[in-house]
């Protein structure tokens, strides 16, 4: 799996539901191995229950369970949340939920069980829903990522952790990608409450530039900076 969309599942939640007790306890120990947090109910009731306390990232639903089937959890879900991904479980074919299920937009219907090669792609399709509709992490260039969540940048697998200034430096810029950004406007950013020596914003940027060890700020005919 991609490293930027195994780093999103770590830090995101699934709520599990499925009415078959040992296969509900053995699919949540494989599913920890991806992301942070498993919420498991038993039917669609605690299912719907969980998810309005919880509020998941991902839903995995079987389709056929005691009080609310897996069909009717999944539009009262999508009634609210129209993005959160969703894939549907079960022991046999549904004809006449493959049809519904287009409506319901579905990451997939797999039929059990899951080979675990096949529920790493379709959590990868969950990651990748889940960064779309969500700024948390962006990638910057190869194996380079800033964390909006954690305030943390990453190059290879290594993080590293960023000064106040440093933070609100980087995202200047990455709320203004791809085009240039005075220094006159990050200085009024970033010492709005303090007067600031004529070198503070150059030194700000040498110090950084050291610390991420990757060239991503690139300075604009002395103008000012960007990320590209």
């Amino acid at each position: 799996m991609i490293e930027k969309y195994e780093i999103k599942l770590k830090k995101s939640s699934i709520l599990l539901a499925e009415d078959e007790e040992n296969l509900r306890d053995s699919f949540k120990k494989v599913l920890l191995l991806y992301v942070q947090k498993v919420y498991t109910a038993s039917d669609g009731e605690e299912a719907l229950e969980l998810y309005y306390k919880h509020k998941p990232d991902i839903l995995i639903t079987d389709l056929k369970m005691p009080k609310i089937n897996g069909l009717d959890l999944i539009k009262t879900i999508r009634k609210e949340n129209e993005e959160i991904p969703i894939i549907v479980t079960s022991a046999y074919t549904n004809q006449e939920f493959l049809l519904e299920s287009i409506k319901l937009s579905l990451v997939e219907y797999a039929v059990k069980p899951i080979r675990e090669i096949n529920l790493s792609e379709l959590l990868e399709s969950c990651a990748k829903i889940l960064i779309k509709h969500s700024r948390t992490i962006i990638k910057l260039a190869e194996n380079c990522y800033y964390d909006y969540d954690n305030k943390t940048f990453t190059y290879k697998e290594e993080t590293t952790l960023l000064t106040n200034k440093e933070i609100d430096f980087i995202e200047i810029l990455l709320s203004h990608r791809g085009n240039l950004v005075t220094k006159y406007k990050i200085e009024d950013k970033l010492y709005i409450y303090e007067e600031a020596p004529p070198s503070a914003l150059k030194n700000l940027v040498f110090k950084l530039r050291k610390k991420l060890k990757v060239d991503i700020i690139k300075t604009v005919s002395k103008l000012g900076y960007m990320i590209e």
